[in-house]
């Protein structure tokens, strides 16, 4: 290996770097750490605290850290089996959806060219960049519509094109023909990222078995509150899915502390449910709200995030909010919409304070 070559390659790369922790934060800005809201990673802030980390303590309690993982991935699959109505066989397990993304990823050969619908999920172009392969980009129209036969002309001779859906950062959902035609019309591999698919109104998880092409993609870190343990899998149709899973993901992917807590959380999915209903009313008052205000525009979203545009250029928007302790996420020009920001959806008592910071931010 030519360190010297793979570090200079890696400059095309943009860093990955987390966000300043909120205590951090909070310090920054001598602030108590209770007073800084935080909702810019999408996170499900529905669910009550102490009641996720009594869960979490159960699964603890079960869970003998001497031993490799046992049989828990198989309770997980078949649990996740029965929930999306697919056979066990036909469901990988992995350390967060990224995961899934970054094995995809590593199985194309240098030169083979991915094509992404965007704007799209910032892992992909990255992971692209990371095997050097080609990356081309299929942008949605300025409606935020997926256009199928410009999609398709545009991924022709790519190993693997790319859809999230709800997408992210517009936060809408593509008719499912939409989706249907793409998967039939492309040869390689099609990668829907359903990383919202709770909020949203179908999934295309059905038709896994039927399409050998297609690979769903999932996480426990928005809808179930798993976003700290690194939880994911994906759906596809038994070959693929066991090839994946037995012969190119490496062994013991996930903790089996971490396996536990996504078994207790499922076996709890009626709580989580209950939140998702929550999320769903609050996001269309959010909407509702941001629509209200004097130079915003708040588009439609089937996800637990809501994507606004503003007159004032968003970098000051952005940086008027951080100054009151609001954290929320830049997105900049999407589709023409030059001041974009976005947002997570939270309880009310939340959005109150977010859309009151923002009045003042928007002055």
């Amino acid at each position: 290996m030519n360190i010297r070559k793979l570090i200079e390659y890696s400059k095309r790369i943009s860093p990955y770097r987390p966000n300043p922790s909120i205590e951090a934060f909070a310090s920054s800005l001598g602030m108590r750490v209770e007073d800084v809201l935080k909702l810019n990673s999408n996170e499900n802030l529905f669910l009550d605290r102490i009641a996720l980390n009594r869960i979490l303590v159960e699964a603890a309690c079960e869970t003998d850290p001497r031993l490799y993982p046992q049989d828990e991935e198989e309770k997980l699959r078949q649990l996740l089996a029965e929930i999306n109505k697919v056979s066990s066989s036909q469901i990988m397990v992995s350390a967060g959806g990224d995961q899934v993304i970054e094995l995809l990823f590593s199985l194309l050969q240098r030169g083979e060219s991915v094509t992404a619908v965007t704007p799209t999920f910032s892992m992909y172009p990255r992971a692209a960049l990371q095997r050097e392969a080609e990356y081309r980009e299929a942008s949605l129209e300025p409606d935020f519509s997926l256009n199928v036969e410009k999609t398709l002309g545009i991924a022709s001779g790519s190993s693997m094109l790319v859809v999230c859906n709800p997408n992210n950062p517009t936060g809408n959902q593509f008719p499912r023909e939409d989706i249907v035609e793409l998967v039939k019309g492309f040869s390689g591999l099609v990668l829907i990222d359903e990383a919202y698919q709770e909020y949203s109104e179908y999934s295309v998880a059905d038709l896994v078995s039927e399409y050998g092409n297609l690979i769903v993609l999932r996480t426990f870190s928005k809808a179930y509150g798993l976003a700290g343990l690194r939880l994911g899998y994906c759906i596809a149709n038994d070959e693929l899915a066991s090839t994946l899973r037995e012969r190119y993901m490496m062994p013991y992917p996930v903790p089996n502390v971490v396996l536990n807590a996504g078994i207790k959380v499922l076996e709890k999915r009626d709580l989580i449910q209950e939140t998702v209903e929550k999320t769903r009313i609050e996001r269309e008052w959010l909407i509702s709200e941001l629509n209200s205000l004097d130079g915003v525009q708040a588009f439609p979203s089937e996800t637990n995030f809501v994507l606004f545009n503003t007159e004032k250029p968003y970098t000051e928007v952005y940086e008027a909010l951080m100054s009151q302790g609001v954290i929320i996420s830049k997105q900049g020009n999407i589709l023409g919409n030059m001041n974009c920001l976005r947002v997570t959806v939270a309880p009310r008592a939340l959005l109150w304070r977010f859309i009151a910071a923002l009045k003042e931010a928007t002055k």
